[in-house]
């Protein structure tokens, strides 16, 4: 066979598998791993707001810990990942609190992992300890880290102007929960406890807020780790009743029948348009099957401002119903409903598109969730950006000139000496390198000298075995050689010896059912990683479209 029959069958293969595993609206699933950090806070919210209803729960919550513990005693981000300072905090610190007779040996061996990893010492260090208030506060309930050196909640950002607020994003739940739980259970001075009077009322009004605008579910960011941090602030606190019972309601809802919790329930709506992206590329887009998707997408969108970010109306996010509004789904829905046909005379697209010029940055780039915010989760992001900039260029065709150079002049600012680009979500530099590159092909600029570093590094980059994987150490994985191989084939490479030994590798590694396995190069949020199938499926699918169409003829 030719490389080029080679390709046809892969991408026949893959698409016959991820029709099978279609629903019935025209979405994917987006399964994530079960979580030890989720599952740990989730059975130490339930055990302490609601300790007789939720025992079962509790119990095989605890059962889940005990049995996914490493040989070396630590809990790992996800089950098969090494032990990370995080998980094995969070873990100890539920099964001591939860459920300690059970877990007596499991909490032994989880403490001397601890003192491993430099034991409270380090968990007080943010370097070391990226959930460090977080793993402070379960460890001090459980009885293992002292009250006083637990981190206070900057509290006083309550009385803050929701500008300010708006700019610290998704972390605004946790912090203003923890607050008012800290100035109810903790010991303060006369004027900290003015400030606490003052901010209380603000905290709860921001929260009974934001629970009205996430949906009837009673989820957070549709996260069992947000709901349980939540959920555990205002049980303490013995405050809002109704919301800390929607969040045990979403607790329960979420419970896998194993006894564990992901930290985000799904991410369906991203992996859908990852795999609509896919499937058109490879020459799908005017299968029946792929019609109910297009309804799916316009359904999903936001009709009303989301204020606890200060976006406009218009905007998707990453699982329904309470993903908040983000760029990368928003721009990753825009692009896919112009890829299945639609244009800016749809009103979804228009929305889409004008949510995402609301939303760039004062320095040409985009973040995730807020405007010109700083915070590292919502700093500028270069996978962002390019996602931004494929999804606007692909709708306006010219309309979007301005902005669109904005982002470019920005891409020529932060590239790194070497050629790279760092990526906020996902690991290393070849996921932002290598979706800059797409980016910049699209836009006619793949002779660039910013373009020319980005192939230059990715090149150097390239691994023996033909793939890509961080741009360091680690191994070949699906997702970064498929973003590599986009990269180049937009560039202008797609006859590069190189780029056919990336496509080599990704039709060596697909497996029998037509799919690939996923790498946990994901990054949630400070520093937790994960990965998800179909994020390696949809792009592997789009670089074999791709590559086909730019060399079959």
């Amino acid at each position: 066979m030719t490389t080029i029959q080679s390709v046809a069958g892969s991408i026949a293969r893959a698409a016959d598998g991820l029709f099978a595993r279609q629903r019935a609206d025209g979405s994917w699933e987006g399964f994530l791993p079960s979580s030890a950090v989720s599952t740990g806070a989730a059975v130490i919210a339930l055990r302490v707001a609601d300790p007789q209803g939720s025992h079962d729960l509790v119990t095989a919550g605890a059962a889940w810990l005990r049995d996914r513990q490493l040989a070396d005693g630590g809990w790992g981000d996800t089950p098969e990942a090494p032990a990370s300072l995080n998980a094995t905090a969070i873990a100890v610190a539920a099964l001591r609190f939860a459920d300690a007779e059970a877990s007596a040996e499991a909490v032994t061996s989880g403490l001397e992992r601890l003192e491993g990893f430099g034991g409270i010492d380090a968990v007080a260090d943010r370097r070391k300890c990226t959930l460090k208030a977080v793993c402070e506060q379960y460890l001090a309930l459980a009885g293992l880290y002292p009250v006083e050196r637990v981190s206070r909640m900057p509290f006083e950002l309550a009385l803050a102007s929701s500008w300010l607020r708006k700019k610290l994003s998704f972390t605004v739940p946790g912090l203003m929960s923890w607050g008012v739980m800290q100035s109810r259970t903790r010991r303060f001075g006369m004027v900290r406890r003015q400030v606490n009077r003052l901010a209380e009322p603000r905290a709860l009004s921001y929260l009974e807020d934001l629970h009205g605008y996430e949906g009837p579910d009673g989820a957070v960011e549709e996260s069992a780790l947000m709901a349980s941090v939540v959920c555990l602030g205002l049980a303490r606190a013995d405050v809002a009743p109704g919301i800390v019972a929607d969040y045990l309601r979403y607790l329960r809802r979420t419970a896998r029948a194993d006894g564990s919790w992901p930290i985000d329930r799904d991410i369906e709506f991203s992996v859908s348009m990852y795999l609509t992206h896919g499937l058109v590329d490879a020459g799908f887009g005017g299968d029946p099957r792929l019609a109910r998707i297009g309804d799916w997408i316009r359904a999903s969108q936001r009709d009303r401002p989301f204020a606890p970010t200060g976006c406009p109306p218009g905007g998707w996010g990453w699982s329904t119903p309470s993903g908040w509004p983000d760029t990368d789904d928003t721009s990753c829905a825009v692009g896919s409903l112009v890829a299945l046909g639609a244009s800016l005379d749809d009103p979804h697209v228009r929305r889409g598109a004008d949510w995402l010029l609301a939303m760039q940055n004062g320095d040409g780039s985009w973040g995730c969730f807020a405007k010109n915010a700083k915070v590292s989760m919502d700093a500028p992001c270069s996978v962002m950006t390019a996602h931004t900039v494929l999804a606007l260029h692909a709708a306006g065709t010219g309309r979007f000139a301005e902005p669109l150079a904005r982002a470019v002049r920005w891409f020529a600012r932060v590239q790194r000496p070497d050629g790279s680009f760092p990526c906020i979500w996902f690991r290393d530099s070849t996921a932002g390198t290598a979706r800059v590159l797409d980016a910049l092909g699209r836009l006619g600029q793949g002779g660039t000298a910013v373009a020319a570093r980005c192939r230059d590094w990715l090149l150097a980059h390239q691994r023996d075995d033909g793939g890509w994987g961080d741009g360091g150490s680690e191994p070949s994985s699906a997702e970064e050689t498929a973003w590599a191989v986009l990269g180049l084939v937009s560039a202008g490479h797609a006859d590069d010896p190189a780029t056919a030994a990336g496509v080599r590798w990704l039709l060596d590694h697909q497996r029998a059912d037509g799919l690939w396995d996923a790498t946990r190069l994901g990054v949630y949020f400070l520093g937790l990683t994960y990965w998800c199938d179909h994020i390696a499926d949809g792009y592997a699918l789009q670089a074999l479209g791709r590559y086909r169409a730019a060399t079959e003829g």
